[in-house]
C-alpha cells in the first residue's frame, strides 16, 4: 500500500476520535519498526532531545507556524476505546490541581521546561524515557532534523508533553496528566508520533477544554527513523509547512 493511497475518509461513527479532535492517522501495514540500539553504558537525558533551541541551550522546545491539517486518515477503534469513552462519560477522570507544580513528580519539572505557550506539541510513548534519563539518541537527532526541515528553528513555541512515563521498568500511560497539559498549552496542533492510546484520547474527549483540541497521528518514530523521504515529506506537509 502506498503512502497516499492509505488516506481514507474518516467514517461518522468514530465519535470518539472525533472528540479527541484526532484528525489523521498514519497508516504503513508494511512498516517494520527499527529496535532501537543505544550503545551501551549511553544514557543521556535532556539533552538528547531538542528542547532547547537557543544558541545557550536552555531546556525548551523550539517552535513552529503549524496549521490545521487537511483530509484525515483513521483506523477503526477497537471495542476497548469505544468501552473507554463510554466509561468516561459515566466515570469522573481523575482530577489534578489546577496549578502543573502540584501534581506528582516528575511532572512540575517536565512542565516547567515547556513553553508556556507553545503552538506545536510533540508528543510520542517512548518520551517519558527520553526526558527520564533513559533517552535514544537517535531520536534526539531525528526531532532536531524535523524542527530545522520545517524551519522553525529558534521560535520556541514546541513542547515535549509525553503521553506515558516509566514505571517498575515499564511505561505507563499517563492520560490524566496528558489531558491537563495539553489544556494549559492549548497548542495550535498536537503532534501524536505513534498510536494514540486508547485511555488518552478517551480523557481527552471527557474534557471540554481538550476535546476539540486538533491532534494529529504521525508515523511512530522508528518508522522516520527508516529514512523514506516520502513519509518525511509527508510529515512535513501534514504539519502545515509550505
Amino acid at each position: 500500500m502506498g503512502l497516499l493511497d492509505s488516506l481514507l475518509e474518516v467514517p461518522e461513527h468514530l465519535r470518539v476520535w472525533q472528540m479527541a479532535g484526532v484528525r489523521h492517522f498514519y497508516l504503513d501495514p508494511d512498516a517494520v519498526p527499527v529496535p532501537g540500539d543505544r550503545p551501551p553504558g549511553d544514557q543521556p537525558g535532556l539533552a538528547a532531545l531538542p528542547l532547547a533551541d537557543s544558541p545557550a541551550g536552555a531546556a525548551c522546545g523550539p517552535g513552529s507556524d503549524a496549521s490545521p491539517c487537511a483530509a484525515a486518515t483513521v483506523a477503526t477503534p477497537s471495542a476497548a476505546v469505544l468501552a473507554a469513552s463510554e466509561a468516561s462519560q459515566t466515570s469522573p477522570p481523575t482530577v489534578l490541581p489546577p496549578h502543573p507544580g502540584d501534581w506528582p513528580q516528575p511532572w512540575p519539572g517536565l512542565f516547567a521546561k515547556a513553553p508556556a505557550r507553545p503552538r506545536l506539541v510533540i508528543a510520542y510513548r517512548e518520551l517519558g524515557l527520553d526526558l527520564t534519563g533513559q533517552a535514544d539518541p537517535r531520536r534526539g537527532g531525528l526531532w532536531r532534523n524535523l524542527i530545522r526541515d520545517l524551519r522553525l528553528t529558534g521560535q520556541n513555541a514546541v513542547a515535549f508533553w509525553p503521553l506515558a512515563l516509566p514505571r517498575d521498568g515499564e511505561l505507563v500511560d499517563q492520560p490524566e496528566a496528558f489531558a491537563a497539559g495539553l489544556a494549559l498549552f492549548s497548542p495550535e496542533i498536537t503532534a501524536v508520533f505513534g498510536p494514540l492510546p486508547e485511555v488518552v484520547a478517551a480523557a481527552l474527549a471527557a474534557r471540554t477544554d481538550t476535546a476539540t483540541l486538533p491532534i494529529t497521528v504521525l508515523p511512530h518514530p522508528d518508522v522516520l527513523l527508516q529514512g523514506d523521504p516520502e513519509v518525511w515529506d509527508h510529515v512535513c506537509s501534514l504539519l502545515g509547512i509550505d
